[in-house]
C-alpha cells in the first residue's frame, strides 16, 4: 500500500530539549497503525508533531506528496487530517447535535448525508442527539469527541488514548467502531496504553522507546514477537 502520511525522522519537543529523537512511521489509506510503548516514550507528542502543536527541528511529515512540515492546526484540518485529544475533546454544555455542527465548521451546504453517517457509525448517540454532552458517559463522549472530527470528512484520524479510563464494554466498542471507519477509507493513527488490545486490532504497529523506534511491523506479528511481549507486553 502507498503511504498517505510518512513521517521521516522528526526531531522536536516542547522546550529545547528534544522528546522525539528520530522517529519515523508511514500510515497508508484504510489502515490502522497504533503507538504503543512505556509512558515517556513520546507516543503523544508524535501525534502532536503530525498536528502541528509541536516544533520540530529536524525531520519531515509529508501528506499526500505535501510535506506539511511546520503547517499550523488550522491548515493540517483543512488538508485533511483531524486530530481527537485525549481530554477536553468536546463541548460540554453543547448538545450532542451542535458538537456535530461545530466539527463541521468549514463545511458548507447541505450537510444531512453527513449527519447520517456519523450516526450509523456512532448508533449510541442517535437518541441523544438534544442531549447536552456534558450528561454522557465516558465512552459516548469518545464517540461524539470522534463523531465531531469525523464531521470534516478527513483523510486520516488521529486517536489519542481513545480508551483511556473507559469500561471494557466502551473499550471494545470504540475499537470496533474504529474499524469501521478504517473501512470507510480512513487512516488511523492511534496512541494507546492498552498495548496488547491496540495491536490485537491494528493493522500494523510502531513501539516507541525514548522517543525512538525500537519496533513495528504487522500487529499480530508484534503480539507473537516473545522479545516484544517480554518487554513490553507483559510477557
Amino acid at each position: 500500500m502507498t503511504a498517505i502520511l510518512t513521517i521521516k525522522d522528526i526531531r522536536g519537543g516542547y522546550t529545547e530539549a528534544d522528546i522525539l529523537n528520530g522517529i519515523s512511521m508511514e500510515v497508508s489509506r484504510g489502515e490502522i497503525v497504533a503507538i504503543v510503548g512505556p509512558n515517556g516514550a513520546g507516543k503523544s507528542t508524535v501525534m502532536k508533531a503530525v498536528f502541528g502543536l509541536l516544533k520540530i527541528r529536524g525531520g519531515s511529515i509529508d501528506f499526500l506528496g505535501t510535506d506539511i512540515t511546520g503547517w499550523s492546526p488550522n491548515h493540517i484540518v483543512q488538508a485533511g487530517i483531524c486530530y481527537v485529544p485525549q481530554v477536553e475533546n468536546i463541548f460540554t454544555e453543547m448538545t450532542v447535535q451542535e458538537n456535530l455542527e461545530m466539527g463541521a465548521f468549514l463545511r458548507r451546504g447541505d450537510l444531512s448525508a453527513a449527519y447520517d453517517r456519523i450516526y450509523g457509525l456512532f448508533p449510541d448517540l442517535v437518541s441523544k442527539r438534544q442531549v447536552v454532552s456534558g450528561s454522557l458517559s465516558g465512552g459516548q463522549r469518545q464517540m461524539l469527541a470522534m463523531g465531531r472530527a469525523l464531521m470534516l470528512d478527513p483523510k486520516v484520524l488521529l486517536l489519542d488514548e481513545p480508551t483511556a479510563g473507559l469500561s471494557p464494554k466502551y473499550m471494545e466498542q470504540i475499537f470496533q467502531i474504529s474499524r469501521n471507519i478504517r473501512d470507510t477509507g480512513v487512516a488511523i493513527l492511534l496512541v494507546e496504553q492498552h498495548a496488547k488490545q491496540a495491536l490485537a486490532f491494528s493493522d500494523r504497529g510502531y513501539i516507541l522507546v525514548a522517543g525512538t523506534n525500537r519496533h513495528h511491523g504487522t500487529g499480530q506479528d508484534l503480539l507473537t514477537d516473545h522479545s516484544v511481549a517480554e518487554m513490553f507486553l507483559g510477557g
